[in-house]
């Protein structure tokens, strides 16, 4: 390591290939160098973007002198002339105290990543469980002339059944009848939501050992007070496994490495404690933020299980098959994208709108489509934007950042304001609805919430000038699997 006197810093987060390459780059060259979590320290990233006008990561200071992120970090050092000097200011010149932020670790308002942990409290509803399995009024029941449920029972014969069984009365019955229930240990053949002490109510037990989801299987029978608490964590795990196995540049995923983790093995378990979680009483930032995370953590359990779609057929079939069990319903990545986040609208490539009239997972859509979420989306291709963590608590926030440091790149927003053309990425073509009814619409929102200087000006001129074309950047499809 060189000997200076003064300081790098660097400003980053967790789970960031681009963070990646720069720090290997600056200890490859032998830079010592300060990093600071924007993730830790929200408040820094406040400062960060009005020192910089950015809000993406990483950002990169020597000394006072603000080189920028990456791949201005990569051009320096190819410019021999540019990177002498800025070593030599950090040889020569202590850093002005004033100048950057740099909190003390005191100041973090939230667990470092390595050191969140998920505790299984056993659930004690699974020995009712147990019992009733071995209970004798669990039975194939014939609900109509094509319909037969195996495993099943009426609600009146489970109550008279654990009246006797547990010596309780009947508003304890239902007590526990109900708790099954929102816990989706067991399922209304008839679609209810609440238990019913009658000959006519039928429930089952969820048995999924058919099911092809990802995340079928044994669960722990953990107790799950929080679904966005184990949504937000599932992530961590995802993002730590991520910035464990990523290439020094930044570019490539060792997902075989991933699989042989220990992390990923716990990371596998916990991924099933969904099958149990409720969202029926989730607000909308509730349900955006438990959403965007499981999809964002699924499409990595899917790539590292079987591999990354290398077709469009295969990417239809990743997308439309690749599925997780929440709450004893089946979601794919489709389902959750369009049918859940976009207030089940039909995809790119769908006929139909994917959940019809009677379809219970219809209740949890969201009531209208925010765009900002296909900022926020990773779909494992080298296109998508980075993968975050987003919480019910500060999501439209969180939303906000994603989509200004997203449009901050050249792959989504380039403006050439000589010729009047606006390049755009080809995710504002496929989901031009979501963003406005014409083009200008869809300029007009881009204009309101880029916050680069620079690229907010010139396409506010061009819309000006009326004199303007759209073109959409080539999606990038291909793979960040390390081959």
């Amino acid at each position: 390591m060189l000997d200076i006197r003064g300081r790098v810093v660097i400003y980053s987060t967790v789970g960031c290939p681009h963070c990646l390459a720069a720090k290997n780059s600056l200890k490859d060259a032998g830079i010592p160098f300060i990093e600071v979590s924007v993730n830790r320290f929200p408040t820094v990233r406040t400062w960060l973007q009005g020192k910089t006008g950015k809000t993406s990561v990483p950002q990169i200071f020597f000394n006072e002198t603000y080189v920028g992120g990456n791949d201005d970090l990569q051009k320096a050092l190819q410019d021999e002339e540019a990177w002498k000097k800025l070593v030599e200011d950090i040889q020569e010149n202590e850093a002005k105290e004033d100048e950057l932020v740099i909190p003390h670790p005191s100041e973090a308002v939230d667990v470092p990543e390595d050191e969140t942990k998920f505790v299984c409290a056993s659930d004690p509803t699974v020995a009712v469980i147990e019992e009733l399995k071995e209970s004798g009024i669990l039975r194939s029941q014939r609900l109509s002339l094509f319909s037969t449920v195996k495993n099943a029972f009426s609600g009146q014969q489970f109550v008279q059944w654990i009246m006797e069984n547990k010596k309780i009365n009947e508003e304890e019955a239902l007590k526990i009848g109900t708790e099954l229930l929102t816990k989706k240990f067991i399922k209304s053949t008839q679609d209810g939501s609440t238990f019913e002490n009658s000959a006519q109510s039928y429930y089952s037990l969820n048995d999924n050992s058919d099911s092809l989801a990802l995340n079928a299987g044994l669960t722990q029978n953990c107790v799950v007070e929080n679904a966005n608490e184990l949504s937000e964590l599932l992530r961590r795990l995802i993002i730590r496994l991520f910035d464990d196995h990523v290439s020094s540049d930044g570019k490539t995923v060792n997902y075989k490495a991933i699989k042989e983790s220990e992390t990923y093995k716990e990371y596998v378990m916990l991924s099933r404690e969904l099958q149990h979680v409720s969202v029926e009483n989730m607000t909308q930032d509730e349900l955006k933020a438990f959403f965007i995370n499981i999809y964002n953590a699924l499409v990595i359990h899917a790539t590292v299980e079987n591999g990354p779609p290398t077709n469009w057929l295969s990417r239809y079939k990743f997308f439309d098959k690749t599925s997780y069990l929440i709450g004893g319903h089946d979601f794919s990545l489709n389902e959750i994208e369009n049918g859940i986040l976009r207030a089940n609208k039909k995809g790119v490539i769908q006929l139909f709108a994917p959940f019809g009239k009677s379809d219970p997972r219809r209740s949890f859509s969201l009531i209208q489509v925010d765009p900002r979420i296909h900022f926020a989306l990773n779909c494992g291709a080298k296109s998508c934007p980075p993968i975050k963590t987003y919480s019910a608590e500060n999501i439209n926030d969180e939303l906000r950042v994603a989509t200004e440091s997203y449009l901050e790149t050249d792959e989504a927003l380039k403006i050439d304001v000589e010729n009047g053309i606006v390049y755009l990425s080809s995710l504002l073509r496929w989901y031009a609805s979501d963003f406005g009814d014409s083009a200008e619409d869809i300029l007009r929102w881009v204009s309101r919430n880029v916050a680069f200087a620079e690229k907010k000006e010139g396409l506010e001129k061009i819309l000006e000038s009326k004199k303007w074309k759209v073109r959409y950047v080539t999606y990038d499809w291909a793979s960040n699997e390390k081959e």
